[in-house]
């Protein structure tokens, strides 16, 4: 029990910090740029879908950063009544900046750490992050698309 505590704690607590300290990107905006990051292009509803959220949610979130400029759409090639998204120049330059403020930010919280603790606490969140998608993996591979 003492482990969830903990985690719920600190996932709480990384939320509220960044959160407080936040840029350009909202945490949601953020979540979506990474997706299509990985990607070349996908659906909305397969973003939807990653993200555990109602296709109409992240069909106003992806309004939103396409307003913004930070995500394209385009005509699917296999489907031409569907569209594909991808990101702009701009949102790739979002996302890295987005991605080193947080890395700033966590560096300077763990600045007086000794470098065996934060390179233990690197490979222990790398195995739990390991660990919770492939719990999650299990769980979704059932559901129909």
């Amino acid at each position: 029990m003492q482990l969830s505590e903990e985690l719920a704690r600190t996932f709480a607590a990384m939320g509220r910090f960044l959160r407080e300290r936040e840029g350009d990107l909202a945490p949601t905006d953020v979540a979506v740029l990474v997706r299509l990051a990985g990607q070349q292009c996908t659906r909305s509803r397969d973003l939807a879908q990653a993200e555990g959220l109602d296709p109409s949610t992240m069909s106003r979130r992806l309004a939103s950063l396409a307003e913004r400029g930070l995500v394209e759409r385009h005509p699917d090639p296999a489907d031409r009544r569907a569209q594909v998204l991808g990101l702009t120049e701009a949102g790739l330059e979002a996302l890295t900046q987005e991605r080193a403020r947080r890395v700033e930010l966590v560096t300077d919280t763990l600045a007086d750490w000794p470098e065996t603790e934060k390179a233990q606490l690197a490979d222990l969140l790398g195995r739990l992050a390991d660990s919770l998608e492939s719990a999650r993996g299990t769980h979704t591979s059932g559901q129909s698309p």
